[in-house]
C-alpha cells in the first residue's frame, strides 16, 4: 500500500528573472488530441508538504505506450524559429490512479536529444527533480537523467539563490538537499537543460529550464509507505524554482496551470493560458507569511457532513496533487468521522483484517451508504463537494476503505490536505496571477474540448 504525501521542507528566497545564452527552439508537428487514459481504480498514498519527493508507482508497459504518437513527435521534432507568447498553453496526458498506483504522472521530455521521464505531478512542491546517474543512492528505475557538469547552475545564479542562499563558492555548483516530513530526502545539484512542451496549436517548445539532478535519494521508512518507482517529481508550486514560475518569468506562458484527474485512471494537465469553456467556482489563494512555506492554501472553510451538519468551522486547507489521499488534522478528522460513524450506525461491519487504509468496511458496493461532504469557503461562498467517490476506495480485498486520513498519525501536525482522491473528476485550475483556485466537475477521462 502506498501512502505518500509531498509536503517538503524548503528554503524560500525571492528569485529574479534570469537570462540565458541557450537557444529556444520551436518545432511544429501534427496536432494530436489527448488520448483517453484508463487504468485500474483504487487507493494510494499521500505526500508530505514540505517540498516532498514523489516516489510513486511507475506504470506498466501498456500504460507507458499511451500517447506514444505524441511523444514520438516530441522526441523527433525539428528546429524552427524561436518565439514567445504569454498566450501559449502546454498540454500533457496524465497516467496513473489513486489506487492501486497511488500517484498521477506525466511524461516529460528532457535534454538534447530529448528523453522521456515519468514524473509525479505535485502542486505541493516547487522544485522539479529527476534521478540521475552517476547516482550514490537511487530508487531502482529504468529512467535516469545523464548528469553533465556542463549543465550545472552556479551558486550565484538567481535560481540557486532562491533555493540555497548559503551556496558557496559563488561559481561552484548549486547543491541542494530536500528533506520531507516522512523522512524522505533527495540531494543533488541544480542543472539547466532543454525541456520540451507541447503547445495547443500542435507545436513544440524547448526552453532551457532549471531542475534538480538527483544523485542521492533516501526513501521513507514510514510504515505506511511502500514507494515504487518513478523518475522524479514535476513540481508545480508557485515558488520561484518551479517549472511553472520559470516559464512565466521567461515570458512563455501565464502563471496558471490546471489538472483533471480521472477516477478511471489518467487525465490531463495544462500549463499556461486557461482556455477552458468551463464555468468554474473560485476561491482565493491565501498568502503565507515569509516564514511559512508557500502552498496552494485556501480558507476559511466550514466542513459540512451531508451538506448540513457542521463538523468544524474556519479551518484552512491545502490543495496538493502530490498527496494520494486527503489528510485532516486530528480535531477535524475526529469531528468528521464521528458524524460519519453515527450516520452509519450498525449498517456496516468493519473489515479489521484489511490494512489497505486505517479504516475499511466489509463489502465493495457500499458507496450508497455514505453522504456527501461539503467544504464551504465562507468568504467566497464557494463549495467544494466530496461525493463518496471522492473519499472512498475499494481495496484489492473487495472492501470499502476511507481515503480521508488522520494527518496527526502521519506527522503532519495541524495542516489539512486535499489530496488526489478528492481532486478526482474535477477540473482544478490554479491561477497564480490572480491568486485564486477554481474547480468544476468534469469527465477527466476525455480529451479537453
Amino acid at each position: 500500500m502506498v501512502h505518500h504525501f509531498h509536503l517538503p521542507i524548503k528554503i524560500k528566497v525571492s528569485l529574479k528573472n534570469y537570462s540565458t545564452n541557450s537557444n529556444i527552439i520551436i518545432d511544429s508537428y501534427l496536432s494530436l488530441s489527448l488520448m483517453d487514459l484508463k487504468g485500474t481504480s483504487g487507493v494510494v498514498p499521500l505526500r508530505k508538504m514540505l517540498l516532498v519527493v514523489t516516489l510513486c508507482a511507475i506504470f506498466s508497459v501498456s500504460l507507458s505506450k499511451v500517447n506514444d504518437t505524441t511523444n514520438d513527435q516530441i522526441l523527433n521534432s525539428k528546429p524552427a524559429a524561436p518565439s514567445k507568447s504569454p498566450d501559449y498553453t502546454f498540454h500533457f496526458a496524465i497516467q496513473g490512479n489513486v489506487y492501486p498506483l497511488g500517484c498521477y504522472t506525466v511524461k516529460v521530455a528532457i535534454g538534447n536529444p530529448p528523453k522521456l521521464y515519468d514524473l509525479d505531478i505535485d502542486s505541493g512542491s516547487d522544485l522539479t527533480w529527476v534521478q540521475s546517474k552517476p547516482c550514490k543512492s537511487c530508487i531502482p528505475s529504468s529512467q535516469y537523467y545523464a548528469y553533465n557538469p556542463n549543465n550545472n547552475i552556479p551558486c550565484n545564479d538567481p535560481l540557486c539563490v532562491a533555493l540555497n542562499k548559503n551556496c558557496r563558492p559563488s561559481t561552484g555548483p548549486c547543491k541542494y538537499t530536500l528533506e520531507y516530513a516522512d523522512d524522505e530526502s533527495s540531494s543533488g545539484v541544480l542543472v539547466r537543460d532543454l525541456i520540451s512542451f507541447r503547445l495547443d496549436n500542435g507545436s513544440i517548445l524547448h526552453p532551457p529550464l532549471g531542475f534538480g539532478s538527483g544523485a542521492d535519494q533516501k526513501p521513507s521508512n514510514h510504515h505506511h509507505f511502500s514507494h515504487t518507482k518513478t523518475a522524479g517529481v514535476f513540481g508545480l508550486g508557485h515558488g520561484k524554482t518551479s517549472i511553472l514560475s520559470q516559464l512565466s518569468s521567461l515570458g512563455y506562458i501565464r502563471n496558471v496551470f490546471g489538472h483533471c484527474l480521472s477516477s478511471k485512471g489518467g487525465g490531463r494537465l495544462f500549463l499556461g493560458n486557461d482556455k477552458t469553456s468551463k464555468s468554474l467556482v473560485w476561491t482565493s489563494i491565501l498568502k503565507s507569511p515569509s516564514s511559512i512555506i508557500d502552498h496552494y492554501r485556501a480558507g476559511p472553510v466550514d466542513l459540512l457532513f451531508n451538506g448540513k451538519q457542521q463538523a468544524v468551522k474556519g479551518v484552512e486547507v491545502i490543495f496538493d496533487s502530490g498527496s494520494t489521499y486527503t489528510y485532516l488534522n486530528q480535531k477535524v478528522y475526529k469531528a468528521l468521522f464521528d458524524l460519519m460513524n453515527n450516520d452509519l450506525g450498525k449498517k456496516l461491519q468493519r473489515a479489521n483484517l484489511d490494512h489497505t487504509l486505517p479504516i475499511c468496511w466489509k463489502g465493495q458496493n457500499l458507496f450508497g451508504y455514505f453522504k456527501n461532504i461539503v467544504l464551504n469557503f465562507s468568504k467566497t461562498n464557494s463549495q467544494f463537494i466530496l461525493t463518496p467517490q471522492s473519499y472512498l476506495i475499494v481495496s484489492e480485498l473487495h472492501n470499502t476503505c476511507l481515503g480521508i486520513l488522520d494527518g496527526s498519525e502521519e506527522g503532519l501536525g495541524d495542516i489539512n490536505i486535499i489530496g488526489d482522491i478528492s481532486l478526482q473528476d474535477k477540473l482544478v485550475v490554479y491561477d497564480n496571477e490572480k491568486m485564486k483556485i477554481g474547480w468544476s466537475p468534469d469527465n477527466c477521462a476525455s480529451p479537453p474540448s
